[in-house]
């Protein structure tokens, strides 16, 4: 049986077996597993029938895995074993993520407090100017254009501050929360 039978045919099943719940979740479930069926398939060298056979197998029979996910949806237990071939490839992904979210985050959070501290510290040396016919903006610790403006930055402290204080903080919740699922 070609490898797209046996795939139809276990996801033909397995929908049948789903039917006691709505059909938006049906479908969610059925989408699910043939995602995972077709990502274990891109993870192995081969693709013959066997290798098909042996990942439906782990998977379980249609009915095990239509009951599992029956009881997660209604009852709200764990959802059924047998989905682990991209546990690994799914850790990689958040563990990638966190340290993505982590490193943006703190960095512009990081820049825009120094920049504030700079601006109160030494406020002739640190800010922002436009250049001649207001083309381009410079953010520089000293001012070596002479024919560039100052913009007025009364306020580039404290909005710097308040800002970089707050993606520092936003971004230590959200890391928080990456840290439990990697």
């Amino acid at each position: 049986m070609a490898r797209s039978k046996l795939i139809h045919n276990y996801l033909s099943e397995l929908e049948i077996y789903l039917s006691r719940i709505s059909e938006v979740q049906a479908l969610e479930v059925v989408q699910e597993i043939e995602s995972h069926i077709y990502e274990a398939l891109s993870l192995r060298e081969s693709s013959e029938n066997t290798e098909i056979k042996s990942i439906l197998a782990k998977l379980g029979t249609p009915r095990e895995l239509a009951a599992g996910y029956i009881e997660h949806i209604t009852i709200g237990v764990a959802p059924p074993k047998g989905l682990k071939p991209l546990l690994k490839f799914k850790k990689g992904v958040s563990r990638s993520f966190y340290y993505l979210v982590y490193t943006i985050g703190f960095g512009i959070g990081f820049i825009l407090v120094v920049a504030a501290m700079l601006k109160m510290i030494t406020p002739s040396l640190f800010g922002v100017w436009y250049a001649e016919h207001g083309n381009s903006l410079v953010v520089s610790f000293n001012q070596s254009d002479y024919s560039a403006q100052e913009i007025p930055a009364i306020w580039l402290a404290p909005i710097s501050a308040m800002i970089g204080t707050g993606i520092l903080y936003l971004t230590y919740k959200i890391c928080r929360i990456l840290k439990r699922h990697i």
